[in-house]
């Protein structure tokens, strides 16, 4: 313990530093990507990292691993799984919702109309973070687990 603080403590307080001397710009939630070009790169990102992530669980299930940590560690998979193809979906999608289903206040999107069974699924894909934040937390927990093991 001794020695992993005398090797976070510079950077924990050189980040402090930073912090409070260095002004942040904004960072927006959602970027947009330039044109159709920016969307397909995008989009193979998607596909890659889904890709990678089927592989791997392929892997975990192939050696059968049954130690604690594994089964939140499958699941997170599953989850990142499903988050993938969630929204490679919506922003699929994104290119066929007419604009006027986008309520705008102040120069930002407020809302979202739906009226058809589309926009209840694009809207839908927009709730990615019900995936995320679950299977982060299930991310947390693997790794809790093997450094108890350890």
């Amino acid at each position: 313990m001794k020695r992993l603080l005398r090797t976070h403590i510079p950077a924990l307080l050189i980040t402090l530093l930073l912090n409070v001397t260095v002004p942040a710009s904004r960072a927006y939630a959602v970027q947009a990507h330039g044109g159709a070009e920016g969307l397909i790169s995008h989009e193979l990102g998607h596909l890659l990292f889904f890709t990678g992530m089927t592989f791997l669980l392929w892997r975990i299930q192939k050696a059968r691993f049954t130690s604690p940590g594994w089964r939140e560690f499958k699941i997170f998979l599953w989850l990142i799984l499903c988050w993938n193809v969630l929204t490679f979906t919506g922003h699929w999608m994104m290119e066929t919702v007419e604009a006027e289903h986008f309520i705008h206040h102040g120069g930002h999107v407020r809302s979202f109309r739906v009226e058809t069974l589309s926009d209840l699924i694009f809207y839908l894909t927009r709730l990615d973070h019900l995936l995320l934040v679950p299977a982060f937390f299930l991310l947390l927990l693997s790794i809790r687990k093997w450094g108890r093991n350890e």
